[in-house]
């Protein structure tokens, strides 16, 4: 069997890249929120995202690399996949949701000088 007791290491290495997920749609979310700021937001929150992904990667090299060939590949092919996965749902998830972000009163930066006087 390939797993050789690391059901506990690929259950922690899903949940991180998942983790990873939710780190980068919460930064998303509340900073469009509170900037007004929609593509380089999008842009900050999917490269936080990436990183965080590929730290989970590196991780998954460390652990995995000394024990078995096929669960290095494996899961590194695991990753990946989730990784481009969730990096595709974290854009179209802030892309569906574009216009009920944008749409706060408290918005400074919209705001002109002449409209603040």
């Amino acid at each position: 069997m390939t797993l050789n007791g690391s059901g506990l290491a690929i259950t922690v290495y899903v949940v991180f890249l998942l983790a990873s997920l939710a780190v980068g749609y919460l930064y998303g979310w509340k900073t469009i929120k509170m900037t007004g700021l929609f593509g380089s937001q999008v842009f900050v929150a999917s490269v936080i995202h990436f990183l965080l992904g590929a730290f989970g990667i590196f991780g998954w090299f460390f652990y995995s690399f000394g024990i078995n060939e096929a669960l290095f590949l494996g899961g590194l092919v695991l990753g990946a996949v989730l990784l481009a996965v969730s990096e595709a749902a974290l854009i179209i998830t802030l892309f569906v949701q574009r216009d009920k972000l944008l749409e706060t009163d408290n918005n400074p930066i919209s705001y002109t000088a002449s409209e603040q006087e």
